[in-house]
């Protein structure tokens, strides 16, 4: 008997020559970072000034140096891309936030290779986050019945959070076919 594909049935596809050696990024190592007030203070004004694009990374690129109510005083990566334009923009942005008189200034010289600024808190951070779901992942009870029973391994480079769409899937699922779908864990929250 022929198959659509013009294989006999019961034939099997040709065997894997490569195995499949994950889908997602590598798993980056922690990083510590040294977490101070003034820096937390100067995440959290930016944030509330929601700048984008360049003027954004720029200024939570920049190393901190003095934080005040009235100026904020940054050593950037580079001073090639610090311009008028951004130093104003960032300065506009925060005077819409704290609604007074606010400066920008650049120190003369540049960031320091081990400093701590915004945007290393935060990959640090997020890295941390990825590590822990990983984590959370792997000890799950229904996780570690599936590896026991297929005598399987975790590719944790696959392990991500859901979509949207994918939880809307998943609900969908579960309110047509009450009994089949599991809830997941306890300590398993929606993004």
């Amino acid at each position: 008997m022929i198959c659509r594909r013009g294989k006999t049935a019961g034939e099997s596809a040709e065997p894997v020559k490569t195995r499949r050696t994950g889908i997602g990024g590598a798993i980056e190592p922690p990083i510590e970072v040294k977490v101070t007030s003034d820096l937390l203070n100067w995440r959290k004004l930016l944030c509330q000034t929601q700048l984008q694009g360049l003027a954004r990374e720029i200024a939570s690129g920049s190393e901190l140096v003095r934080l005040t109510d009235s100026e904020v005083v940054l050593r950037p990566i580079s001073h090639t891309l610090v311009t008028q334009n951004t130093k104003q923009e960032i300065q506009n942005a925060i005077v819409g936030v704290k609604g007074t008189g606010f400066h920008v200034n650049f120190a003369p010289e540049e960031k320091s290779p081990q400093s701590t600024t915004v945007s290393l808190l935060e990959e640090a951070e997020r890295r941390a986050a990825r590590i822990a779901m990983i984590e959370a992942f792997k000890s799950d009870p229904f996780v570690q019945q599936c590896v026991n029973v297929f005598n399987g391994t975790i590719d944790e480079t696959s392990v991500r959070l859901l979509t949207e769409t994918e939880i809307e899937e998943l609900e969908h699922y579960a309110r047509k076919h009450p009994g089949l779908a599991r809830p997941g864990t306890k300590d398993a929250k929606k993004c």
